[in-house]
């Protein structure tokens, strides 16, 4: 066992630049030491956990096997650290002038976040909610999102992620009620047959209806692809395309209630909604506070409706 009285803990927070940016030169940047300085403190590591570490590259550096498996235990080890100083500072919503940067399923958007509005106006008037779009690569999402208000189809997550199911309901599929096809039994065949109107994955996260689709040798005909759901409701209304939404939906959005709606044919789909965080910020105060906050304003929804 390595002794601690003798390990400069820095040399972690060297291991992480370097893993984080592919290259000595930009972990230098990032943490304010000269390039020499940081291949110094990498041959010290190199020396101390018995491994080359990095390999380089024509673009930088590449972390070995080691390394990779290093990474996370040092990624958590270095944000438990963060968070332990962290937390001797309090919390004060009221006080706080703060950015947190999410990302929202569109389904949900539409009651959440006025809510989310209202509650921060009187409790926390100095925070500001950045929403972003799910077309964030994953590979560096983390380092950008606070929390995600998502889709979950039960895919497993990343190691360093932590889930609270918000909400699970049943799909329904919607048409206008003069739709030509009104009184078919609603099928997989049927349901992949008729033309779409869908949400962008980048607004949803996610591609479980093509999935389970796939699975039975079938595709969705899509007409038209959309960014909001707040144009969906309409469109179908207009047209003879079909769309999903949950059925909870039903009673929240007026519109939906001039439309016919049929469960979704694919028994093993549900809309599970899931609040999801990293792991590093776990213990953070102010992550904790804003996650609560959500997940209130999710059992006020199932008491409504």
């Amino acid at each position: 066992m390595v002794n601690l009285r003798s390990f400069d803990l820095n040399l972690l927070v060297i291991f992480r630049a370097i893993m984080q940016r592919g290259s000595i030169s930009g972990a230098a940047n990032e943490i304010g030491l000269s390039p020499s300085a940081v291949s110094h403190a990498l041959a010290r590591l190199r020396v101390m956990l018995n491994d080359e570490l990095f390999f380089r590259t024509a673009e930088g550096v590449s972390p070995t096997e080691r390394a990779r498996e290093l990474s996370v235990d040092i990624e958590r080890g270095l944000s438990f650290i963060s968070t332990a100083i962290s937390l001797q500072h309090q919390f004060v919503p009221a006080e706080t002038n703060r950015i947190f940067t999410m990302q929202v399923a569109d389904y949900v958007a539409g009651f959440l976040l006025p809510r989310l509005a209202k509650r921060l106006q009187s409790e926390a008037p100095g925070i500001t909610i950045d929403i972003l779009p799910f077309s964030i690569s994953p590979e560096s999402v983390w380092d950008r999102v606070d929390m995600q208000v998502r889709l979950t189809p039960g895919r497993l997550q990343p190691e360093m992620v932590r889930s609270q199911r918000l909400l699970a309901d049943e799909i329904v599929v919607l048409m206008r009620r003069g739709h030509p096809r009104v009184d078919e039994p609603m099928t997989a065949e049927l349901y992949a047959e008729l033309p779409h109107v869908k949400l962008s994955q980048s607004a949803t996260g996610t591609t479980v209806i093509e999935d389970a689709l796939a699975a039975r040798g079938l595709q969705r005909h899509m007409a038209m692809t959309v960014a909001s759901w707040f144009e969906i409701p309409d469109i179908v209304a207009r047209s003879d395309l079909i769309a999903i939404a949950p059925k909870r939906l039903l009673s929240l959005d007026p519109r939906l209630g001039k439309l016919h709606s049929a469960p979704l044919p694919l028994d093993e789909v549900v809309f599970s909604f899931d609040l999801c965080w990293d792991l590093r910020k776990e213990r953070e105060p102010g992550q904790k506070w804003l996650r609560q906050l959500i997940v209130e304003m999710f059992e006020e929804v199932v008491r409504e409706v």
